[in-house]
């Protein structure tokens, strides 16, 4: 095997996630996509046998070793995804102000019945409910039920045509149905097994599925617990969305099924509002779905994609992630080359936020003493023009505490952790490294730095680093600042 040349590692701060499929799936795709910039790849369990998947799990690995670059995964669970049962000849035109019925039983011959794969829809659904078909392009109202509980009759007000397969939204029903399904039971153990970094649950109503997540994770006795992603894709996520940013560890603004559950003119302003919550909570946050569609077969996205990579950018998503743009298009490589290309263009215009953060004791993640020399920490790093600030770090907390202030010193986050560095490349602004001197002293981990900082050319004489550790160097938190400048 030819000797595999390492490129210089870059500090980040807007992180890169990309769906892997069969567009990108082999070693020579996923080397170059980690160099143009991905930092997280993510596996969806919608598609793909766990054979397959273990396949790409290992590869990505493999190539990130040779790299010497940490790549974090994320394992995407389907959820509770209702998907309409076969229709006669694969295809059926709704017309507007035709009755159409869903009934429990298959095969009825009639071909204005309609199946899903949710039993409990005809259950779940009242009068007045709207049942939404092919991404919400075609939009049905129940208009009553049937007095033997076996099918619900409905009114199409928007018409269109519906396919087989196709998912169905039920826009506002509470659905009897768990959060995390019989099949994503069997994904998260193969997830948790394999030591997956990062897991996402699909369809969060309430921050009780976060909970019961982490309990079936519990229950699998794992030696350390995936980061869970709450994927915001219903309108009952929003309303409880203060009740999920206090036990998830980060969101996802999945615009797909939350342009269709909510009106899509909202999407936007919804996007724009979790963000900044998100912020205010210390929880990283992921902007997702179509975000540069166009290049799933064109060379170039759209004008209105690069403004909508940008606006989410300067917003402060801590990242920005690609589906069937990287995962079946036609440009993967290039398409990740323009998501950073747009992202260096956006950075310098996002906005410090740390300062009005003193003020908030409610989402605190690490110890006050340990936000009181990240802010300070940072301040300083920008008041001295410094070009780097480096911490030590076993949990990633302090690296997330630095993250949250939005500073423009770039982060360098040592650990010596193996975890705990791959779920760091989710954090913006924060490169993370793995080394066991980060356990010896101060003095080990600034050598060490220094000779990592010059080797990558991000470092040379006469730079100032601005160091956040601990007096008992051992010690948990962090309540020790100092500054150091290159020899």
């Amino acid at each position: 095997m030819p000797e595999i040349s390492s490129p210089h590692r870059k500090l980040v701060k807007t992180r890169i996630i990309a769906t892997v499929g069969p567009a990108c799936e082999n070693a020579e795709v996923l080397r170059k996509l980690i160099v143009a910039g991905v930092d997280v790849f993510r596996l969806n369990f919608a598609h793909g046998s766990h054979e397959w998947l273990s396949g790409i799990l290992a590869t990505i690995r493999e190539v990130a070793a040779e790299l010497k670059t940490p790549v974090g995964v994320l394992g995407d669970l389907s959820g509770p995804k209702i998907r309409l049962g076969e229709i006669a000849d694969g295809e059926v035109y709704c017309a507007e102000g035709t009755m159409f019925r869903f009934v429990r039983a298959a095969n009825s011959g009639v071909s204005t019945d309609l199946t899903c794969t949710y039993e409990k829809l005809i259950d779940d659904v009242d009068p007045g409910d709207r049942i939404l078909l092919a991404d919400g392009t075609v939009s049905m109202l129940v208009t009553a039920k049937a007095d033997d509980g076996q099918s619900v009759n409905c009114l199409v007000a928007e018409p269109g045509i519906i396919r087989s397969r196709q998912g169905v939204n039920l826009p506002g029903v509470a659905l009897s149905t768990p959060s995390v399904t019989e099949k994503d039971e069997f994904d998260l153990k193969w997830a948790l097994q394999n030591r997956l970094d990062f897991i996402g649950l699909s369809f969060v109503r309430s921050a009780a599925d976060i909970t019961h997540l982490k309990q079936l994770i519990e229950a699998n006795g794992s030696e350390t617990r995936p980061l869970i992603v709450a994927k915001i894709e219903k309108t009952e996520a929003i309303a409880d969305l203060k009740q999920i940013l206090e036990v998830t560890d980060a969101v996802m603004v999945a615009r797909g099924d939350l342009g269709v559950e909510a009106e899509i003119s909202r999407v936007p302003i919804l996007q724009k509002d979790i963000i900044r919550r998100s912020n205010a909570a210390r929880i990283p946050v992921i902007t997702a779905t179509q975000m540069l569609d166009s290049m799933t077969t064109n060379d170039l996205p759209t004008r209105a994609e690069v403004s909508d990579v940008a606006n989410a950018v300067i917003d402060g998503t801590d990242a920005v992630m690609l589906s069937g743009e990287t995962a079946i298009g036609q440009h993967p490589v290039t398409c990740v080359r323009m998501m950073q290309k747009i992202i260096d263009e956006a950075e310098p215009y996002v906005i410090r936020t740390g300062s009005g953060d003193r003020l908030s004791q409610e989402f605190r993640r690490a110890n006050p003493i340990t936000e009181a020399v990240s802010l300070g920490a940072t301040i300083v790093a920008e008041d001295l023009d410094a070009d780097l600030i480096v911490v030590a770090t076993e949990s990633g907390r302090t690296a997330l505490a630095l993250s949250r202030m939005r500073g423009q010193v770039p982060i360098l986050a040592v650990t010596h952790r193996e975890d705990t560095v791959r779920r760091m490349c989710l954090f913006w602004g924060v490169t993370s490294i793995q080394s066991k001197l980060v356990r010896q002293s101060a003095d080990a981990l600034l050598q060490y730095v220094v000779q990592w900082g010059l080797e990558n050319r991000v470092l040379k004489s006469g730079h100032k680093i601005v160091v956040v550790g601990h007096t008992n160097w051992l010690g948990e938190g962090h309540d020790l600042m100092m500054v150091h400048v290159v020899p």
